[in-house]
């Protein structure tokens, strides 16, 4: 075969493609296979009806027959008008067509003698009936295709009619024919009707299917961009927070290697014990963070509301900012609280340590934030059951459209590139969470280069309880526990020394386990022990089993469980064992003093009480 001859083969095979074969071209669903069933039907109309129509139009001209010339032509040109104008829907293109097939075969059974052909035209109106419009619509052009036919035999053949131009069959061969023209059609449709309904499945399935897997797609590119922008903020954070840890350890570190130098002074030593303190705290609040968020997001973060004194929190959060302004030398910023109520012992019910951790966060990002003016703090009454807080700085506010995304775990902005700002980038994220446990909502209004206010609300639920109910005070000099033994369970020698020194101030006697299993044995052997202090987590028997060995010989003597975990339910696991009270650490003294002194009153208060007797 030649080059050219299969040139010639290519084009013929690409045209038949193109134009009658199945298209190439980008589509989907059952619309799309009607488009080209449809555009199969037009060709067959423009290439066999004009045949048709040149015949019997020739036909009723030469016999004069001017509106039937007249109807056939309307029918000619209207199906090739729909068929070529593509901008007209394809279900009234199709039903138009259908409608001039059904016509023009009713119309040649009624003419005479063309009942073959016209057969044909309604054959083929059901067969694009069911492939362009459905079983429904076929099944109505079938009966309306035998009711043609019973018409057209009543008008040919019951002599009722007076005709000039009889078919050119019998009564019985028509009947044959309409017979056998409704079976054809049944048979031909059946099969076709569960062809298209079964192709119309197959594809209504494969483009859910394909729905299913671009979404999926979808949603595994979104994951990807998630987790990448995650993997980016983590990294941020994990460097954010190398930074914050070593910053205040290096400080801890530096001044207690220098507290041991014999040149620095005794004023000095006061000032590094300070910074060291200082620097611990902030070391400790950032774990403290960190355990927060852990908690809130695994779902077990608890609120513990009790009374509070409003004004006394928010006095004490001025005090330790205005402390921190003039320990850092920062001079051209003023801070401000302004309180909404002049009831200086107003009291509210709420988690008060929780209150004052969001102020601390927003106040701490307002003076980080504010090079010059000033930070102001406060609340205000909205309504009755309801209160908002307010912090508002003349800072370096907000890039455009950040207002959310600050609340993002480890986001950080800054608009002004020439200064670093230190911080992990979970203070706000904290804050959001605490608001809304505490029952409210939290917002900003920032504009840049102007300032930033973040106002978040809480229930106000006034709390009328007398303040001696509620404060305790104690002097930590006028305590003394001389002839009480206190025994310590502590696998960290450290540890140990710590609650040694402090409580020996007191005067009392101590006693150390290195693990459960010893502290059990020393309560059986020694009688005199008033209190127990029991670590958790230790070698050998931990502290829960060691409560509840105790408890089988003694339930009297008073534990308290020290811990370093401060998950949900630690504290009810403990009284569950057997322990009186619970403490965290890292054990602050003040709060251990207190909590000892529930149970183990010292020498002074029986000497007052004694008096009291006597008296």
């Amino acid at each position: 075969m030649s080059k050219t001859t299969k040139t010639y083969i290519r084009h013929l095979h690409a045209l038949i493609n193109r134009h009658l074969g199945p298209s190439s071209l980008p589509g989907e669903g059952i619309q799309y296979w009607r488009q080209r069933i449809f555009h199969y039907f037009s060709l067959a109309i423009v290439f066999f009806g004009v045949t048709v129509y040149l015949y019997y139009g020739l036909y009723f001209l030469f016999s004069q027959d001017y509106l039937l010339l007249a109807f056939s032509t309307f029918i000619f040109i209207s199906s090739l008008l729909m068929v070529s104008l593509p901008g007209i829907p394809l279900k009234i293109r199709s039903g138009w067509v259908q409608l001039m097939l059904f016509i023009t075969g009713t119309f040649l059974l009624f003419l005479g003698p063309h009942t073959n052909i016209g057969m044909i035209f309604l054959f083929a109106c059901s067969i694009m009936a069911v492939t362009m419009s459905g079983t429904i619509t076929a099944i109505r052009y079938m009966i309306l295709h035998s009711i043609v036919l019973t018409a057209v035999g009543f008008y040919w053949y019951s002599g009722k009619f007076q005709l000039t131009n009889f078919p050119d069959i019998s009564l019985h061969t028509y009947i044959n024919l309409a017979i056998s023209f409704m079976v054809l059609n049944t048979i031909t449709l059946a099969p076709l009707i569960s062809l298209i309904n079964g192709l119309m499945f197959s594809i209504k399935k494969e483009r859910r299917y394909q729905r299913i897997l671009e979404k999926e797609q979808d949603d595994l590119v979104l994951a990807r961009q998630r987790a990448e922008e995650s993997d980016k903020l983590k990294t941020a954070f994990l460097s954010n927070m190398s930074h914050e840890i070593r910053t205040p350890m290096n400080a801890i570190l530096g001044f207690s290697n220098l507290l041991s130098h014999k040149g620095v002074s005794d004023q000095e030593k006061k000032e590094f014990v300070n910074l060291i303190r200082i620097n611990a705290n902030n070391l400790m609040s950032l774990v403290e963070d960190i355990i927060d968020i852990s908690k809130m997001e695994s779902g077990q973060f608890e609120l513990h509301n009790s009374p509070c004194q409003l004004h006394q929190l928010l006095d004490e959060t001025n005090n330790i900012f205005e402390e921190e302004i003039f320990r850092r030398g920062i001079t051209n910023v003023k801070l401000y609280l302004k309180k909404g109520l002049a009831d200086e012992n107003l009291q509210i019910l709420t988690d008060g340590t929780r209150l004052k951790k969001v102020l601390a966060n927003l106040i701490g990002n307002a003076i980080k934030f504010t090079h010059k003016g000033y930070v102001e703090f406060g609340y205000v009454v909205i309504n009755h059951h309801q209160l908002e807080f307010y912090v508002k700085d003349t800072g370096i506010g907000l890039p455009e459209g950040t207002e959310e995304l600050i609340f993002n775990r480890f986001y950080k902005c800054s608009n002004n590139s020439e200064k670093l700002y230190g911080g992990t980038g979970i203070g706000l994220t904290i804050a959001r969470h605490l608001v809304r446990y505490m029952g409210g909502d939290i917002r900003v209004d920032s504009r840049s280069a102007v300032g930033t206010t973040f106002y978040f609300t809480i229930p106000f639920q006034k709390v009328l309880v007398p303040l001696q109910n509620l404060v305790k005070p104690w002097l930590s000099d006028s305590i003394n526990w001389e002839g009480k033994t206190f025994l310590i369970a502590e696998d960290e020698e450290d540890n140990f020394r710590y609650l040694e020194v402090a409580l020996s101030l007191f005067n009392a006697s101590l006693i150390w386990a290195r693990d459960g299993r010893e502290a059990v044995d020393i309560l059986q052997k020694v009688k005199q022990i008033d209190l127990v202090l029991m670590d958790i987590k230790m070698p050998v028997m931990d502290g829960y089993t060691a409560v509840r060995e105790i408890r089988k010989f003694n339930k009297t003597v008073p534990v308290i469980a020290q811990t370093a975990y401060t998950m949900r339910g630690e504290k009810a696991e403990a009284m569950k064992a057997g322990c009186n009270e619970y403490i965290s650490k890292p054990i602050n003294y003040n709060e251990l003093v207190d909590m000892i002194k529930q149970f183990i009153p010292d020498k002074m208060e029986n000497k007052t009480q004694s008096q009291g007797i006597v008296s």
